[in-house]
């Protein structure tokens, strides 16, 4: 029985970013997936640029843009932001880190920071009720499992 309840609460958890909505509507977005049947508790996130730590929004924008556009990404990019130190996301389900729609006053830099994602990465660790814990190395990657997760506040990303 315990194995059951085990298997019926178990997490799956996925990262990455995002340039469109399933609608087609042009949304830049950072996403935490659960493909897990159980709720995930997400203790840490960070973000990379070139691999360098970013742990914001406004450094994801000036690492990626750099000084001579980072100002005016920063003020016209209108993003909304789940800043909750860690989220709980239940089984089948998603949370977003980040969001910032496309719009006629922030398009032509909205098009430059879209075209650096390939710079960016993503790592989490989460564990499960049952305090069973795995890493995600980076975007899109096989979850491993580990002993527990780690927080490092200086290197985590809240948007």
């Amino acid at each position: 029985m315990e194995r059951l309840v085990q298997a019926n609460s178990f997490p799956w958890m996925s990262a990455g970013f995002s340039d469109a909505t399933i609608t087609g509507e042009a949304v830049l977005s950072l996403d935490l997936l659960n493909r897990g049947v159980g709720p995930a508790h997400e203790e840490s996130l960070r973000v990379t640029v070139d691999g360098r730590p970013v742990t914001s929004l406004p450094e994801l924008i000036s690492a990626s843009l750099g000084p001579e556009h980072a100002a005016e990404a920063k003020q016209n990019l209108h993003s909304v932001n789940n800043r909750v130190r860690t989220r709980f996301i239940p089984g089948s389900q998603q949370q977003f880190v980040f969001r910032a729609p496309r719009i006629s006053e922030n398009a032509e830099l909205y098009d430059l920071l879209v075209k650096q994602q390939h710079r960016w990465d993503v790592e989490l660790c989460y564990c499960s009720v049952f305090q069973e814990c795995w890493r995600v190395p980076g975007k899109w990657q096989e979850p491993e499992k580990i002993r527990e997760c780690h927080r490092d506040e200086s290197r985590e990303f809240m948007p």
